[in-house]
């Protein structure tokens, strides 16, 4: 146990010197131009080694008829857009030349799972960049964090899943972490996490849009001061999108500012707030950012990946003033599928769910949520409230505001006692049937 402290204590110095060699570089490269110069010359780096040394890549390459290097940003433009079904169907020819990688795997909770290769190096370079962030609002490792978790399940089972279990408790309290768990959000829950919070004083938190969500809800609506500590530097969102009603809810609860973390499992963090909440920086050392014509972020990994990400859908639509290049997001607005068909006088319209969200956030006494279109599209609203009650009328006054003309036939509310999260523990708030 003493080696494995100590050889923390060594790792932990590594990962101090290399965000302080990426700050450095922030601070050193802030023109645009030389910051595109500086992700081409990445680009071209980690391609040559891609088509020389991985089979995929190789097949890509060939298949597409693409170029051995780009010359400007516009050229990534032409290149395919890589999915996780591509990686899906070509599970061997990514995976049969390395010798015992690490496995990421994603997408289980809304489909087929896509397995990605990863390593130690790559995790590190992800830490960097969460201190990175984070450093912007003066928050440093080490600091005291307090963490809405929900991936339990990447334990294990049995006696191997109690050592692991064990094993993260003493690693939290060397990183100075307590965690509550996002799988229970109950109304017991949500006052047991209020309490310890008014004594804990954290310096960041840091949870799911939901977690985050619901405690600052039931705050509001309990008269809860959550806003007595004097060390917390802000409240970190991540994993869900969030509205500017969360926003202004978690700010009006804690005090602090709402600060919005970016990233996906198999690329680690990407982009984090600065400043304010909808000025979400690029990592753009680590990530070449651009979008397509229907406005989806598409995302080249420039850093050593066993595996890295050419052109790849993160299936989620943003808003940017940025061209070639994004280096900073005004707006994460949500999943690609996630547009709910509606009835209205003159036909159909799409809307993303993003509306609906925020419409039901604001109902008082709410708790948790989800909407689901059927395959007649007919729309099912199941919701979880602190009280009996009818929210039928307040949400159609919500909705009316916007869209005057909607046809309410197609709705169908229920209140019910509980809504099944996915397996790391996220809200589902949308979904949207699917023919076999």
């Amino acid at each position: 146990m003493i080696k494995e402290l100590m050889l923390q204590s060594i790792v932990f110095k590594d990962r101090l010197a290399l965000i302080k060699r990426k700050d450095n570089l922030y601070n050193s490269l802030i023109c645009k131009d030389e910051i595109h110069k500086y992700q081409i010359d990445s680009f071209n780096r980690i391609w040559s080694n891609a088509i020389k040394n991985i089979p995929f890549y190789k097949m890509w390459k060939s298949e597409h008829n693409l170029p051995d290097s780009i010359n400007s940003l516009e050229d990534l433009t032409k290149f395919p857009v890589l999915t996780k079904k591509d990686i899906q169907d070509n599970q061997d020819l990514i995976f049969l030349h390395l010798k015992k990688p690490r496995i990421i795997s994603t997408g289980g909770s809304t489909g087929q799972p896509t397995n990605f290769p990863t390593s130690k190096n790559e995790s590190e370079l992800s830490y960097a960049n969460h201190y990175l962030g984070r450093g912007w609002w003066d928050i440093k490792p080490l600091d005291k964090i307090l963490l809405f978790w929900g991936h339990s399940h990447l334990f294990g089972l049995g006696a191997r899943g109690r050592v692991n279990k064990y094993k993260r408790v003493l690693y939290d309290w060397i990183i100075n972490t307590t965690r509550f768990s996002a799988y229970d959000m109950s109304l017991e829950a949500l006052g047991k996490y209020s309490k310890k919070l008014q004594n804990y004083n954290p310096t960041m938190i840091l949870g799911y849009t939901s977690s985050i969500h619901k405690i600052s809800k039931y705050a509001q609506e309990n008269s809860i001061d959550l806003s007595n500590t004097k060390t917390l530097r802000g409240v970190v969102v991540t994993s869900e999108t969030v509205a500017q009603y969360d926003i202004d809810l978690i700010e009006s609860v804690f005090k602090a500012p709402c600060i919005v973390e970016y990233g996906m499992a198999e690329t680690g963090v990407i982009a984090y707030s600065k400043e304010k909440t909808n000025n979400i920086k690029v990592f753009w050392d680590s990530f070449l950012c651009q979008r397509d014509k229907e406005g989806e972020l598409l995302i080249s990994t420039l850093t050593d990946k066993l595996f890295p990400l050419i052109n790849y859908s993160t299936g989620d639509i943003i808003n940017s003033v940025d061209g070639s290049s994004i280096l900073t997001i005004s707006k994460i607005i949500g999943r690609r599928n996630d547009f709910i068909t509606i009835f209205d006088k003159g036909g159909t319209k799409s809307i993303h769910s993003e509306f609906f969200t925020h419409v039901l956030k604001s109902i008082p006494m709410i708790l948790n949520f989800r909407i689901k279109q059927r395959l007649d599209l007919s729309i099912e609203i199941s919701y979880i409230s602190r009280k009996a009650q009818s929210i039928d009328k307040l949400f159609f006054d919500e909705v009316k505001k916007e869209y005057k003309n909607i046809e309410f036939d197609q709705f169908l509310f229920k209140q019910v006692d509980d809504i099944p999260k996915t397996l790391s523990g996220k809200a589902k708030w949308v979904e949207v049937e699917k023919k076999n």
